[in-house]
């Protein structure tokens, strides 16, 4: 690697480093302020809110990694380009792409490093910060939820056993009542599917097996209110930034095998596949509009007059447009998804349209930059 390659790349790491995570420091104390409130009546110990403010960090670092990498890539290249630099490269019969190629490996490396945050370590700290808040608000959870199946206490102290629930549509299959007494188990009772209708589920095709007495009735339906209502445990079991992509795919499979198609599911797992690789596409992006064809608008601002040739202000220049770019992203990504939700779009291309768009336009952007 040649020696201002390195000086490049060293300084783009750097500046995305400090946007990446300061950003997402400044927004994690946000998201704890945003809570605060309900968290101070129970007078938590200060070490259980710093835990849960660095817990809400690495969610912010993968919403946020696209927009900073666009703008130390538009910066580091816009002071370049100020510099002369790059007219000093071309005229030494340098080639551009030959230089920015560890760029290319370093979007690479960076969009598995997303999808590894996004993947594995969001999750995980998604969990525990839920975890966190359950303990400071004393919130006894009843209930554990893993890929579509519910476990939880019911009304009596019984277990309840739902093998598959839909959580927007209130309805549960392959249900299993354990009833307990002082003595132990007493009752068992098997359920083909489960419907909330006001106040108590409804079961239908029921079998109940009588321990003591080893007798079995069978009943068509059954209104059972044993079991917790749905909006009791509805905002903690359906929580899918607590789900690997894994969990999200058996879980989509086992829905599909039952019969029902959820279409934000299949939008909001699309989601997580296609968000990683708008790290790739926003670097040479950055990279295209500072010393590509768009070069020369740059050379107008800082000619104009209007700007003084200050690192500050070619800095300020750099984050207008690197921002504007994050937000025409965010607007259409946003849109889409939504058309995707209501089933205007294909739910499962929805995620992707934008994306390809801007990796459309990246690619082009990036192979026009002259030489």
């Amino acid at each position: 690697m040649l020696i201002v390659q390195r000086l490049y790349l060293k300084e783009f790491l750097k500046t995305l480093a400090v946007l990446t995570f300061g950003i997402a420091a400044v927004f994690s104390i946000i998201g704890l302020v945003n809570r605060v409130g309900d968290f101070l009546q129970y007078n938590p110990p200060t070490a259980m809110l710093v835990q849960y403010t660095l817990l809400g960090f690495p969610k912010y670092v993968h919403y946020l990694l696209p927009m900073a990498i666009l703008l130390s890539s538009l910066f580091i290249f816009s002071q370049a380009l100020k510099r002369k630099e790059i007219v000093t490269v071309k005229s030494a019969s340098g080639r551009m792409k030959k230089l920015l190629l560890p760029f290319v490996y370093t979007g690479l490396v960076l969009t598995l490093f997303g999808f590894v945050i996004g993947e594995v370590v969001v999750p995980a700290s998604t969990k525990k910060m839920h975890q966190i808040k359950n303990k400071i608000i004393k919130k006894d959870k009843k209930h554990l939820f893993r890929e579509g199946t519910l476990y939880m206490r019911g009304k009596n102290n019984s277990i309840v056993r739902v093998g598959l629930y839909l959580p927007d549509k209130n309805i549960s299959k392959d249900v299993s009542i354990f009833v307990f007494d002082e003595a132990g188990l007493t009752e068992r009772i098997n359920a083909e599917s489960a419907e909330w209708d006001e106040d108590a589920w409804v079961l239908k095709k029921v079998s109940i097996q009588n321990i003591a007495k080893g007798k079995t009735t069978e009943k068509a339906a059954l209104r059972y209110e044993g079991m917790e209502s749905p909006k009791i445990f509805q905002e903690d079991i359906w929580n899918t930034e607590e789900m690997t992509i894994q969990e999200l795919f058996s879980y989509r499979k086992r829905l599909n095998d039952a019969g029902f198609k959820n279409v934000r599911l299949v939008v909001y797992i699309n989601s997580r596949l296609s968000y990683p690789f708008i790290n790739f596409f926003m670097l040479l992006l950055g990279i295209s509009l500072s010393i590509g064809g768009e070069q020369k608008l740059f050379q107008k601002i800082y000619h104009s007059g209007i700007l003084s040739h200050s690192r500050a202000n070619a800095g300020i220049i750099s984050a207008a447009i690197g921002l504007l770019v994050s937000l025409a992203y965010w607007f259409g990504y946003s849109l889409f998804l939504s058309l995707g939700y209501a089933g205007t779009v294909p739910p499962a291309a929805a995620p992707w349209i934008v994306p390809a768009l801007f990796a459309g336009i990246s690619a082009y952007l990036y192979k026009e930059i002259p030489e």
